[in-house]
């Protein structure tokens, strides 16, 4: 099996850049306490050049660099970004494992889908950089040589199977990751670089250094049996950001918010799934909390569309104490099938429908929302109804005659049959049937008619198709349809009801 390994280097200082881009450049520390002491876990370039290391007490620290920043360091939050992270690259890969706190493992079996390892260890790559992470990347048959590899080699690597001269260059450390004190016993014999480790008797070494000094030979020389593993993928998707200090205004609420909401929604196109109803928590400052309900109008994972619901939800918001921290929760989903665009679509304009619909459902309910839906019944006039408005069956990824019945927190299929007489009807119906003042010639043809207060001379002509039905109510009716081409106006559906040969207009083709 073919395995990549992603190496970001100093992980968790480039997640805090990310969260707050005024950090950038500066010396500040990432720390966690370590029986009773405050020790740096990562220290920013910055910090690196005025003496600052990892191990160091904080106090030590800020004694180097006066003014310095400092920040807790929290490995459970860590690993659950790298497992956002694996995520975010499901298309590229159909499994990850994470190896905190700088490391990710790929499944690299569907290289050949992107043209060969190389380009699409490259589009892995430029994906990490498209959320503002810097990673390189190798590609191997083991685990320690892909992950080795992309920890020293700066342009990445692709090595064949059973190439074990690929590590010889690499330098002793490489070997830390299979715990403290892994590489002493060897530095202690001169030794500096795994080719040299990998020459030494293997008898030799087992007798010396035991099965730790043997495996760090084995993988020197490229013999990592260890079997890749894909981590399991969390049942809820959420994120969660603390401020750097209690948010007053909006602005850097929605900073917060942005940051978020990039991750969540490339977890969501990483399983080709898109949000229906959002739960956004935020903890006060220095206690309480609040709830806001997100609903949207149409399923989606697009960060732009997502941060201005939400940013029109918390304008409207009276909130008594500052806000420390934001949870962001999926509370539903849907299918991501992608939208195939036609000639005539107006995407921008349907995502500013989205976030009025959306707003509405959110700060009114869901049952304030109203949309039309068909039902089968012949008389055109009677042929829909009033019902909650739903999201549309296309972009949920059911069938097109089917729509979604929720009981509770629970989500069902119901298929509705659609009559085929149905599909192709006007965008827009008439209340009610409206007599048309029209001309007809000698032979009975429509030729102009009176419309929007002016005679509109007749372009085309389509049809007829009959309908009738109901016989049996109070409410006969008989009608020839026709879709008929006034100059300056367009297409109207028209019918000569046969009960009295009158001319009606019944609706409007967009």
């Amino acid at each position: 099996m073919r395995v990549a390994a992603l190496h970001l280097l100093r992980f968790p200082l480039q997640r805090k850049v990310g969260e707050a881009p005024s950090l950038k450049g500066r010396a500040f520390v990432l720390f966690e306490e370590l029986k009773g002491v405050q020790r740096v876990a990562f220290a920013s370039g910055a910090a690196l050049k005025r003496g600052v290391r990892a191990g160091q007490t904080v106090a030590s620290a800020a004694a180097l660099v006066p003014g310095l920043q400092k920040f807790v360091y929290r490995p459970a939050d860590e690993a659950r970004a790298l497992t956002s992270l694996g995520e975010a690259l499901l298309p590229l890969a159909v499994g990850f494992e994470v190896d905190p706190p700088e490391g990710l493992w790929l499944d690299a079996s569907a290289a050949p889908l992107s043209g060969g390892e190389g380009p699409w260890l490259a589009r892995a790559v430029a994906s990490c950089a498209a959320l503002g992470l810097h990673a390189r990347g190798a590609v191997a048959s083991e685990r320690f040589t892909a992950q080795a590899l992309a920890r020293f080699t700066p342009g990445g690597a692709v090595v064949p199977p059973r190439a074990s001269s690929a590590l010889a260059s690499l330098p002793l450390h490489a070997l830390d990751v299979l715990g403290p004190g892994t590489t002493s016993p060897f530095a202690s014999l001169g030794l500096t670089t795994l080719g040299e480790v990998a020459g030494l008797p293997t008898g030799a070494v087992s007798a010396r250094y035991g099965a730790l000094g043997l495996t760090a030979a084995r993988f020197s020389r490229g013999e990592d049996d260890t079997p890749f593993t894909p981590d399991p993928l969390p049942e809820v998707l959420e994120e969660a950001i603390t401020l750097d200090w209690p948010a007053t205004s909006l602005e850097p609420l929605l900073f917060g918010l942005k940051t978020l909401l990039d991750r969540l929604c490339a977890r969501l196109q990483g399983r080709q799934l898109a949000a229906v109803r959002l739960l956004l928590t935020l903890t006060l400052d220095p206690s309480g909390s609040m709830a806001v309900p997100l609903v949207l109008a149409r399923p989606s994972n697009e960060t732009r569309l997502l941060l201005e619901l939400t940013r029109h939800r918390l304008t409207d918001l009276t909130v008594e104490r500052p806000i420390a921290s934001l949870h962001l929760v999926v509370e539903e989903s849907s299918s991501e099938l992608g939208r195939q665009l036609v000639l005539g679509d107006q995407p921008a304009g349907d995502a500013a429908l989205e976030v009025v619909l959306s707003r509405l459902a959110s700060a009114l309910g869901e049952s304030a929302l109203l949309s039309a839906e068909l039902v089968g019944r012949h008389r055109p006039e009677a042929a829909w109804k009033a019902t909650v408005f739903r999201p549309p069956a296309a972009v949920t990824g059911l069938a097109a005659d089917t729509w979604v019945e929720r009981e509770g927190a629970q989500a069902r299929p119901v298929f509705v049959e659609v009559p085929a007489a149905l599909l192709e009807r006007p965008a827009r119906l008439l209340p009610q049937p409206t007599p048309l003042s029209a001309e007809v010639d000698a032979s009975g043809q429509l030729t102009a008619a009176r419309v929007h207060g002016r005679r509109r001379q007749v372009t085309a002509v389509y049809g007829p198709e009959r309908l009738c039905g109901e016989w049996w109510g109070p409410l006969p009716f008989a009608r020839d349809y026709f879709r008929v081409c006034f100059e300056e106006v367009g297409a109207l559906w028209v019918f000569r009801d046969e009960r009295d040969g009158e001319l009606y207009v019944q609706g409007v083709f967009d």
